[in-house]
Order: structure tokens, then C-alpha cells, then sequence
């Protein structure tokens, strides 16, 4: 059982390697339908989306709420599909979340950026500047997302647990790299990194839900889970508000006990 997580440049072949992984192993490959399902809880369209995930952000929207709500939405859904193992998941900040968990092995698939534009060019029909762009754009949104949600940079290979360059590696190669740490022992999942994934996901959940309450959005709080026991840091202004997350945070499915953390400060007299 495992779990494999690809981030990949536009043109270097990554969706190949992961497809085609997902087929020699038998495992899901999940993608498309974390955005479908993202979706369906938001109240965006999916290419709404996709462009939460894959384009820069403008300088209010890093600050706003609603990509804080939809981070969160997407979050979700990687980290439910993670849970059910066997699973080959591409891009959706699946390598950063999962950061951490020991039978998920993550990857970066990249390439010099001439070869990408030459293979764009070719699959899509049109002229190298216009690949060239496409692959820029597409690069600059990914890379400035991960820095606004992890606070880390795309390119980092310490991030990773591989990293693939395809100016020379075939795509039967780096399946046959991926396999490798897939069948290490190192990567083998047990009952406590299986865990780590259900309550990573849980927590997840726990965060949508209180990110999708209106009386609760603007609330930044760090949320934990272990076991079914949700533990709820930080600050909250009043005991309403606190009454409030609680009373969420007690509803979201799969929460068994809520650890009340939480500081209580009070808005300054006028």
C-alpha cells in the first residue's frame, strides 16, 4: 500500500509518469476529481479553482478570507483521497500536505525550460513564444501559490523525497525510480502513518468548516487532530465566538472530542 504525491512543471512529463505509474501499480490516479469535489462544497466553479491553485494571487486576494475558505476546501479533499492508500495524487499541493507521512513519497518532476517549450509546442500546436508563455504563467502561479499557503519555495528539492529531471529520464525511468522507493522499506505504511493521514484529514475538515461559518471566517486558529480529539489553539474575542467554534468544530463527522484551547480576549474598552 502507498501513496504517491507529484508536483510537476507544465511540459516535463510528469502527468505521464503518474498516470502511468497509477497504471503499473494498480492505484487510483486523482486529479481531476479533487476539484470537482472542491467545487461542489465551495461556492466556486471549478475553474474558479483551478485558478486558486495554479495562478499568482493579486495583492488583496493574499489576504482575504476566501482563499483561506478554499485552500482549505482543497486540502480536504487531497487528504481524504490520501487516506484511502493506493493512490497516485498530481499537484493540488499534494506533495506539501503530506509532507511528513512515511508511506507517501513525493515528487518533483521538472525539466529545462527550452525542452518544455519544444514538447508544449508540439502537443498543443502552437508557436514556441506562445508555449513559452503558457509555461511561464503557468509556473509563476504555481510557485507564488505554495509560497502564500506553505511558505516555501516550489523549486526547494529538500521538499521532495525525488526529484525528476526528464532532459534525460524516460517515463519508464522514473517510474522505475518512483517503484523503488514505493517498494523501500522506509516507505512502508503502518497503522501510526495511516493514522497521521486520518487525522491530518480530519483537521483539514475541521478548519473548512470553520473557515465556511460566516460568523467564524475571519477566525485564524490552529487546529490538531489525533484520534478522533480535536485540539483548537489561539485567540477568539468572546464567548460567543468561542461557544461558536466549539459548536462547529463538535459537528464536523469523524470529531469524537474537542480539546478547548482556546484564548478569550476581550475587545479593548472605548
Amino acid at each position: 500500500m502507498g501513496i504517491v504525491a507529484f508536483t510537476r512543471e507544465l511540459g516535463s512529463l510528469g502527468t505521464f509518469i503518474a498516470e502511468e505509474l497509477a497504471r503499473r501499480r494498480g492505484y487510483r490516479f486523482v486529479r481531476r476529481e479533487i476539484l470537482e469535489e472542491a467545487a461542489r462544497v465551495a461556492p466556486l466553479t471549478e475553474d474558479e479553482l483551478t485558478r486558486l491553485v495554479e495562478s499568482p494571487p493579486g495583492f488583496w486576494e493574499r489576504l482575504s478570507l476566501p482563499a483561506r475558505r478554499h485552500f482549505y476546501h482543497v486540502a480536504a479533499r487531497v487528504l481524504e483521497y490520501a487516506q484511502a492508500d493506493d493512490v497516485v495524487i498530481l499537484g493540488r499541493w499534494s506533495t506539501l500536505l503530506l509532507r511528513g507521512v512515511r508511506h507517501a513519497v513525493r515528487v518533483r518532476v521538472c525539466a529545462p525550460l527550452p525542452l518544455r517549450v519544444e514538447r508544449l509546442a508540439d502537443r498543443l500546436g502552437v508557436p514556441r513564444p506562445e508555449a513559452q508563455a503558457i509555461a511561464e504563467r503557468y509556473d509563476q502561479g504555481v510557485r507564488a501559490r505554495i509560497r502564500q499557503f506553505f511558505d516555501v519555495e516550489w523549486e526547494d528539492s529538500d521538499l521532495y523525497d525525488l526529484v525528476i529531471n526528464t532532459e534525460r529520464v524516460t517515463v519508464e525511468m522514473g517510474c522505475q525510480l518512483v517503484e523503488h522507493l514505493l517498494d523501500s522499506p522506509e516507505f512502508q505504511a503502518d497503522e501510526a502513518s495511516r493514522q497521521e493521514v486520518r487525522d491530518r484529514a480530519l483537521a483539514a475538515r475541521v478548519q473548512e468548516a470553520l473557515k465556511s461559518d460566516d460568523r467564524l471566517g475571519p477566525v485564524d486558529l490552529h487546529v490538531t487532530a489525533q484520534g478522533g480529539t480535536v485540539t483548537l489553539q489561539g485567540v477568539v474575542f468572546g464567548p460567543e465566538e468561542r461557544r461558536a467554534v466549539l459548536e462547529v468544530a463538535r459537528s464536523v463527522p469523524g470529531v469524537v472530542q474537542v480539546d478547548d484551547r482556546l484564548t478569550v480576549a476581550r475587545m479593548p474598552l472605548r
